[in-house]
């Protein structure tokens, strides 16, 4: 009986080994959409699940300035994060091949205030802890590219710690009086 257990073990195991090696990559398009009468632009879809080896091809739908630009902590520990060029013209085309599992959160940069984001899961879902932690040089890496679009009052860079510090400095707004 153990031996008729362990031989269908290994025909099922040798099967889905086998399927999983025919297995060809995939291409999935995702639009990158200016939706001028509604005041939107995003991606869409919005989340794409996909498997490690397939591509992600982002179209332009318009002829808008997109970029397609991971977090800095938006992609799993070790993997490439997302970075392409403007696509500027109608129909032009950007293409990733996602090698490692997890969660790749991307935006566009002149276009995040209006909420232009996106997901890639390869695999699974990253966990908490699976997710880069960036460096000092590359969070001014981004935090320049930003400014490329906004000034510095629409992307002041605060602690906690300085806003504690500015809000002891500042006058109360509103003062309260007790009448006893």
């Amino acid at each position: 009986m153990l031996r008729v257990t362990l031989m269908i073990f290994a025909l099922c195991f040798g099967a889905t080994q086998a399927m999983a090696a025919d297995r060809q990559p995939k291409e999935h398009i995702v639009q990158v959409v200016s939706d001028y009468d509604n005041l939107r632009m995003y991606y869409k879809p919005k989340l794409v699940v996909i498997q490690p080896g397939d591509t992600v091809t982002w179209v332009n739908q318009a002829e808008e300035d997109h970029n397609i630009v991971s977090y800095p902590d938006g992609f799993p520990k070790g993997a490439t994060r997302i970075e392409s060029p403007y696509l500027k013209k109608k129909n032009e085309r950007w293409s990733h091949t996602f090698k490692s599992v997890g969660t790749f959160e991307y935006h566009c940069i002149p276009h995040l205030p209006m909420g232009m984001h996106g997901t890639v899961i390869v695999g699974r879902h990253s966990k908490a802890e699976e997710f880069h932690e960036p460096t000092a040089k590359e969070m001014q890496a981004y935090h320049a590219r930003l400014r490329e679009f906004y000034d510095e009052e629409e992307f002041k860079y605060t602690t906690r710690k300085d806003r504690k510090a500015s809000k002891s400095k500042s006058p109360e707004k509103h003062a309260h009086t007790s009448k006893n």
